[in-house]
């Protein structure tokens, strides 16, 4: 007996309930979901010729979304050993705003991953983290390269559809 199928709305449902028409994130999410369910649409019908290639590009185009959206175990794990257990403690300024102690602060673990760094010009237009490397500043171009790597994240993503998109279903 043949499996009954739940509608496609029960897959959204979660992310509809969400709906914000202001937020790009909501986009990519639902962009994200709707790639999830060919991939594996396409993974269970074997009805296209290269069909191993096309689940192969839409699991990069997802694992790139993950990405550029910081939502990927590399950002996941510097994020915790760069801050976790770090108490934030806070000074009141004279003008009533707040600034951030941070005398005993731990330094910014390096990203656990390697990000090519010289092509930066080509996504920032300038040389940041060249420029903060010869000044010995530390934290500044750890921050940059995760800019950087999601830049390229995104970069690559659009790559892969422009080129690739039309070619998935023939």
């Amino acid at each position: 007996m043949k499996k009954k199928q739940r509608s496609p709305i029960h897959a959204y449902k979660r992310l509809l309930a969400n709906d914000h028409d202001w937020d790009y994130a909501y986009l990519i999410a639902l962009e994200k979901k709707k790639l999830q369910r060919m991939r594996e649409c396409i993974k269970e019908e074997h009805h296209l010729a290269n069909n191993e290639f096309v689940v192969r590009d839409i699991g990069i185009c997802i694992r790139l979304i993950d990405i550029f959206m910081e939502n990927d175990a590399v950002y996941s794990t510097w994020l915790d050993r760069s801050y976790s257990g770090t108490r934030l403690r806070f000074r009141k300024l004279e003008d009533g705003n707040y600034e951030l102690v941070d005398d005993d602060r731990k330094p910014l673990a390096d990203l656990p991953v390697y990000v090519n760094v010289r092509n930066e010009r080509r996504y920032f237009r300038s040389t940041p983290i060249k420029d903060a490397l010869s000044e010995n500043r530390r934290d500044w171009p750890i921050h940059l390269k995760i800019s950087l790597r999601k830049q390229k994240a995104l970069h690559l993503y659009h790559l892969i559809r422009e080129y690739k998109l039309f070619d998935w279903w023939d």
